[in-house]
């Protein structure tokens, strides 16, 4: 009032006229919105390695050689089961 400059429309309170507020408030919700989408992404489950029939037919593969290795399987019983595992 007398003297006083924090008035809305002397630059006080928001930077004064609405460009000076526009542009408080566009910078404002900026922070605000890279805020949330850092804790976005640093806070979301992480996904795993691949999933479903391909990473299945690999983790048989993997348990049938072993089984072929050990001796627990024959030689023809393997080529069997990798032949069934390959088929889609």
């Amino acid at each position: 009032m007398w003297g006083c400059d924090y008035g809305p429309m002397s630059g006080g309170w928001w930077g004064g006229f609405f460009p000076g507020s526009l542009l408080g408030l566009l910078i404002w919700g900026l922070v605000v919105f890279m805020m949330v989408y850092l804790a976005i992404r640093i806070f979301r489950p992480q996904k795993p390695g691949p999933q479903g029939p391909s990473r299945d037919r690999s983790d048989s593969e993997a348990i049938l050689k072993a089984r072929f290795a050990k001796g627990e399987i024959s030689r023809e019983d393997f080529v069997k089961m990798r032949q069934t595992l390959s088929q889609p």
